[in-house]
């Protein structure tokens, strides 16, 4: 291709609207099904380590209960925390949960600056209710 031929291609597509989204600054349309983020109910969970024992990635860890939540169903007082850096979103923890106590997302904006895990949204799922 010669520098003519080259100058043409180049204003051409100067001028084109571009081919890809502009993602963030315009939204991105996902199927309903979309694996997202994932954290659990703490009125389900009954801490029994099934998610963090079939995690491929690793990417669950049973963590302790803070000392002002105490759901009923939990006597062990531990819950899954996922590491959404290393989770593969399988969504095997959501499939061998025997109490379903997975909330599954079509939130896909996982990016950022800082290690974000599940914990801030297993802890406000919890209600206090005794049952």
């Amino acid at each position: 291709m010669g520098k003519p031929a080259l100058l043409k291609q180049v204003v051409k597509w100067f001028f084109k609207k571009p081919v890809t989204i502009q993602y963030p600054f315009e939204k991105t349309v996902v199927e309903k099904d979309i694996r997202g983020r994932h954290y659990v109910d703490l009125n389900k969970c009954i801490g029994c380590s099934l998610c963090a024992i079939e995690c491929p990635a690793d990417a669950i860890v049973m963590e302790k209960l803070p000392e002002d939540i105490k759901p009923p169903k939990n006597r062990r007082g531990v819950y899954p925390v996922v590491y959404y850096g290393p989770c593969i979103f399988c969504y095997r923890c959501v499939t061998v949960c025997p109490v379903n106590a997975f909330i599954t997302t079509d939130d896909y904006h996982l990016a950022d600056f800082v290690k974000r895990d599940s914990r801030e949204y297993s802890l406000k799922t919890y209600k206090g209710e005794s049952t």
